[in-house]
């Protein structure tokens, strides 16, 4: 059975008005107790290997050639197929948690 790919078109969204910006500084200042979390998914690894952030969009690819060291490649690998999309889930999670790309 051949896998279907679907299209997602990037969205260009408008930047917020002063309203919009007056709210979530609103909601930032609130206390962490009066938040109710109980509908937010965990952001741990999942069973499958992947790592869980939210991504409404796919964002556009581009084809390139690297190498990798081979114990990394396993690692990526020991969760059957779909190693790619693991790895840039992986540079992705680095990315949005700040990783010192510069001083590695």
């Amino acid at each position: 059975m051949k896998k279907t790919q679907r299209e997602y078109k990037v969205i260009d969204f408008p930047p917020l008005t002063a309203e919009e910006r007056a709210i979530l500084e609103e909601m930032a200042s609130r206390p962490t107790s009066e938040i109710n979390c109980d509908d937010i998914p965990d952001s741990a690894p999942n069973s499958k290997g992947d790592f869980y952030y939210i991504q409404p969009v796919e964002m556009p690819k581009t084809d390139i050639r690297a190498k990798i060291d081979s114990d990394n490649l396993a690692w990526l690998k020991q969760a059957g197929r779909g190693y790619q999309k693991r790895l840039n889930s992986v540079l992705r999670w680095a990315r949005q948690n700040n990783c010192p790309i510069a001083t590695l």
